[in-house]
């Protein structure tokens, strides 16, 4: 199985569909400014009670803040996990309720799963989010209207590794340093929404890509800082 899920990353990751984004939607935001040296660390389908508080760990460590795309119905279990995410400094961010594909629900269930995730994170955190990744990255023009109308920027990025599909830690790390490039947004789990979550690699290749990347000049930011100017 792991083989199977290994085979199916590299040939998603040779495709990279999303590092043609701006092409696809202007109205989703992929990456920031080329000009200058500030990039986004994310991380989607948290929190996870495992490995979210070892990717802040991580993150103490070199000091680095990020953005956090976390599913409400982790948030309702992990709230005391959520507050610590922002508390120390992190953007928190709205991944819908239960993750499914948007396109295939109707306009009224995607604004629940939404809306319901927002309630959620702003009694935790004291403020409403800003960015809503739509689950997988999948989305389709009625989709971002019905995003937009909740008052949310709709972000996806465009530096995804691949790392749910466990490619291993080197390959996880290896792919980001390859793709990653002024302004890019970096797209990392640490939680999952199936029975069993591993996202060991993960943790593993973050301690190889946040010193590496640092070398290399760039100065990680929040999306808010990456994307603030089209934001207010």
């Amino acid at each position: 199985m792991i083989r199977i899920e290994s085979l199916l990353s590299d040939i998603s990751h040779a495709v990279a569909i999303e590092r043609f984004g701006p092409s696809l939607s202007s109205r989703v935001l992929w990456r920031g400014n080329r000009d200058a040296l500030k990039i986004a660390l994310t991380f989607d389908d948290g929190p996870h009670p495992v490995y979210t508080p070892k990717v802040l760990e991580i993150l103490a460590k070199w000091r680095i803040p990020a953005t956090f795309f976390l599913i409400g119905s982790h948030v309702e279990t992990q709230q005391a996990l959520v507050n610590e995410i922002a508390v120390a400094g992190h953007e928190v961010a709205n991944h819908t309720f239960t993750h499914p594909i948007l396109w295939q629900l109707e306009d009224r269930a995607i604004a629940a799963e939404i809306n319901r995730t927002s309630r959620l994170l702003q009694a935790i955190i004291g403020e409403r989010p800003r960015f809503l990744r739509p689950p997988m990255g999948l989305f389709s023009r009625r989709v971002l209207d019905v995003i937009e109308q909740t008052g949310y920027r709709p972000v996806v990025g465009d530096v995804y590794p691949r790392d749910p599909h466990l490619p291993g830690a080197t390959r996880i790390a290896t792919r980001v340093m390859k793709r990653t490039l002024p302004g890019s947004v970096i797209i990392l789990h640490d939680g999952g929404n199936g029975s069993h979550v591993d996202r060991s690699q993960t943790v593993a290749a973050l301690k190889v890509i946040i010193p590496k990347l640092l070398q290399r000049g760039f100065q990680f930011v929040t999306l808010l800082e990456l994307f603030g100017e089209v934001c207010v």
